[in-house]
């Protein structure tokens, strides 16, 4: 029985050590943390990608000629001794030409207003107690408070 005893100590003891480790290891901590880290690399290289194309952009935007063509679209800037020119509508037949400035916009009409008009509008009774003269069309003027 000793001897038995003494074989099966070593690989017992053996079992028992690598239980423990497996028991203790951080597998799942570990995985975790390995797809935390592709999700971050992900994400970096996305923004890399990015800043190569802002930088791109801003390569392209900041020559003299896109300077230019920005100052003259946008702002209507004209260079020293040019002139700008304007076209305005000819009448109802030609097409409009827009310049971007909300000026040029036409009007907005009233009855577009729907939703700021009460349905029916309210009138006093104002009866025979009203004549006309200043005071009435003072009141009149000012309806809008009640």
């Amino acid at each position: 029985m000793v001897a038995l005893a003494r074989r099966l100590l070593v690989p017992l003891t053996l079992a028992t050590a690598v239980a423990l480790v497996v028991a203790w290891f951080p597998l799942s901590t570990l995985l975790s943390q390995r797809h935390q880290i592709a999700t971050v690399s992900r994400q970096i290289s996305t923004l890399e990608r990015d800043a190569q194309r802002v930088t791109a952009e801003r390569r392209e935007i900041s020559s003299t000629a896109a300077e230019t063509e920005l100052a003259r679209a946008e702002y209507q800037l004209v260079k020293p001794g040019e002139r700008l020119i304007q076209i305005l509508n000819g009448g109802p037949g030609t097409s409009p030409i827009g310049t971007g400035d909300p000026g040029d916009q036409p009007l907005a009409s009233p009855a577009a207003a729907n939703g700021l008009l009460p349905a029916t509008p309210t009138t006093p009774n104002r009866g025979a107690a009203t004549r006309p003269g200043f005071w009435s069309r003072v009141v009149r003027t000012l309806e809008f408070w009640r």
